[in-house]
């Protein structure tokens, strides 16, 4: 895990669930255990967490997906695989669009 000022300064939408399977497995859901690393500000605790962090003795043959809500109601998701253990897990920030 390393310190990002770019997380630091984010305040993301709530997660509203977080999923973890391997092909042809039942999913399961993790959105508590997520919880504890996005924390209170919605911003990844202001870190970067490495693959063996947020996913504890999970390997490549995991994919994963997170759900995200924000206070208009929209909905923001990405999905992935699990990489290498030492990889740094660095997800997509869910930024709202412009409307004009």
């Amino acid at each position: 895990m390393i310190e990002s000022e770019y997380y630091q300064n984010y305040r993301g939408p709530q997660l509203s669930l977080a999923q973890i399977w391997r092909h042809g497995e039942e999913k399961l859901y993790i959105t508590e255990h997520i919880k504890e690393y996005y924390g209170p500000n919605n911003n990844w605790q202001g870190k970067l967490y490495t693959y063996d962090d947020i996913f504890p003795n999970k390997d490549h043959t995991y994919k994963f997906k997170f759900e995200f809500v924000d206070d208009t109601g929209r909905k923001y998701w990405f999905h992935g695989m699990i990489g290498e253990p030492e990889q740094y897990f660095n997800p997509p920030l869910s930024m709202p669009s412009v409307e004009r």
